[in-house]
């Protein structure tokens, strides 16, 4: 179904006469990398010898992103010297070069932790609990100060592998124990570690659990996320999946204890939460190219392991369907056209109609924020605009329909347009490799990360028409982190409102002092808001971003 995103609030300015153009784009068959999707590579944190760390090579790094096109890297983080002791500050300080490494070479990581890699009656399979609790406080500054190049972290810990299964702890359900002789308690202490992990992340991070039923369980629902809590700071709507063993048998080897009723609601979970994995062995009646293809566009696959299973991935080059699943794995943005406008004077609105076709198995599942960008022919001075759609809500075919407020500052001229989506992390805002690149010819800037609408608007001066209502206002930081200040003439004589992109009213601490009003934004979560002006004769709202 087609989607229509409007500016919330906005006021629709009409002007008489307006000429517009409309833009045509032609699909690219090309095979690219984009952030947070395809196909990722393998790597653990294991030494050859009996202890010690393995560093990621960073030349091996870059060349995956140069030469195979791929943006992700799995990282093992194996704790299996540590089951009886803190985590020593040499490993901590291994894991930030680990990632460093990944940031130089313009990727992100899926990570886990564990603390065996086999298991049986002689081998040390996991730490207690408490053990556990103590090492996931003690990587929580690096996962914070780490989580621009973190895609997302799986549950872990847990279990030979971190699979949550063969386990020699009591306290989560014992060895070879199988789903359905878990107790209340056992799925309790489950909870506190994912909990902790959740805790342990910035809340624009999520955490993905092995086997559906686990979530169910342990968060006591078997109802599906709605659309309406997606993409909040609730646990539910931060806990996707993973599949350590996709298309492997008729029940993904226990990966599912019932596909009747764990079918639809991953289907539905997975619209709105990340989903990836690996395959674990050939089963021709599903690891078939058919089979798999619809089964990753059902479950909104996003990241899948190249390097495991060898003869499933072989089978997928051999039955022709390994570069479509390359390609669509994750996103895969297409223009196919838009409606824009000749030219628009200063006072006005400047009205975009972009339409968007996502042939790609899911949408991007963290955050990210999509951008006009406006770029001077003379000055080579670039001006951003901030949309309010929201491409984590980008299935199927999406069209954006905004008009847009001229920032400060631009001046008339002649102006190239372009769709930015960067990285909503500022370390990595300004860096093209982590912008989302659209499937089109003759679109892709890859020096600025910008995508050519193809056309040029010429901003004129005002045609003497005055908007008496609009305020001179200017809000401060941008993006706004702890606080948000107002400056503008007369502040203490109007009445402010705040609202988020739904339309709900957010209370906050504020105070006035002369043309400036401060507002305590800490208790806001990551994402677009709206501050509205009264004072009995005028009505004026603008929007402002708060990232912590």
């Amino acid at each position: 179904m087609r989607k229509v995103f409007t500016f919330l609030g906005a006021l629709l300015f009409i002007y008489g006469g307006a000429q517009t153009t409309t833009v045509t784009y032609t699909e690219s068959s090309a095979n690219f990398p984009n952030p947070e999707r395809g196909f990722y590579k393998y790597s653990d944190t294991q030494s050859s010898s009996t202890s010690g760390y393995n560093l990621l090579n960073q030349s091996s790094l870059t060349n995956y992103r140069t030469n195979q096109n791929i943006t992700l890297v799995f990282r093992y983080f194996y704790l299996n010297d540590f089951v009886n002791s803190a985590i020593p500050q040499s490993y901590l300080n291994n894991m930030q070069t680990d990632f460093n490494r990944i940031r130089n070479a313009g990727l992100k990581s899926v990570i886990r932790f564990a603390y065996s890699d086999d298991y049986g009656d002689d081998v040390v399979l996991d730490a207690t609990k408490t053990r556990m609790l103590e090492h996931i406080n003690q990587i929580k500054p690096i996962l914070i100060a780490n989580a621009d190049v973190i895609a997302v972290m799986q549950a872990g810990f847990i279990g030979a592998w971190g699979e949550w299964y063969y386990t020699d702890q009591a306290e989560f359900g014992g060895w070879g124990y199988n789903e359905t002789n878990l107790t209340p308690t056992n799925y309790a202490h489950r909870k506190n570690i994912t909990d902790a992990i959740l805790n342990a992340l910035p809340n624009t991070r999520a955490v993905q659990i092995r086997y559906p039923k686990m979530k169910q369980q342990m968060y006591n629902t078997t109802a599906p996320l709605p659309p309406s809590q997606a993409y909040t700071n609730s646990s539910l709507a931060r806990i996707g999946h993973h599949n350590d063993c996709f298309l492997s048998s008729n029940t993904d080897v226990g990966t599912y204890s019932n596909v009747n009723t764990e079918y639809p609601y991953l289907d539905q979970e997975t619209q709105f939460l990340p989903m990836g994995g690996e395959t674990c062995a050939v089963f021709e009646s599903r690891t078939n190219c058919t089979t798999a293809q619809f089964e990753m566009a059902k479950f909104h696959w996003s990241y899948l392991n190249l390097d495991y299973h060898p003869s499933v991935i072989n089978g997928w080059q051999t039955g022709d369907c390994y570069q479509d699943i390359q390609k669509n794995l994750g996103y895969r943005f297409v223009l196919t056209s838009s409606i824009l406008p000749q030219s628009v004077s200063l006072e006005n609105q400047l009205s975009v109609t972009i339409n968007i076709e996502n042939v790609g198995y899911a949408a991007p599942f963290n955050e990210r924020y999509a951008y006009i960008v406006l770029k001077n022919l003379a000055t080579d001075d670039v001006f951003s605009i901030l949309l309010d759609s929201d491409p984590r809500l980008w299935h199927d075919e999406v069209t954006i329909s905004e008009n847009l407020t001229l920032p400060d500052g631009i001046i008339p001229g002649n102006y190239d347009m372009y769709l930015h989506l960067p990285d909503a992390y500022e370390s990595l805002a300004n860096r093209p490799e982590y912008a989302i690149r659209f499937a089109n010819n003759n679109v892709w800037e890859s020096s600025t990360g910008y995508n050519r609408l193809n056309h040029k608007v010429e901003i004129t001066e005002t045609l003497g028409i005055a908007d008496n209502n609009r305020l001179k206002v200017i809000l401060h930081p941008v993006p706004a982190n702890n606080e948000l200040i107002v400056e503008m003439d007369a502040a203490t004589d109007y009445n402010f409102e705040i609202y988020n992109s739904l339309g709900q009213q957010m209370k906050l601490q504020s105070s006035k002092n002369g043309n400036k009003v401060s507002f305590d934004t800490q208790t806001l979560t990551n994402g677009v808001y709206f501050i509205q002006f009264e004072n009995g004769e005028t009505n004026d709202s603008r929007r402002f971003i708060v990232r912590h």
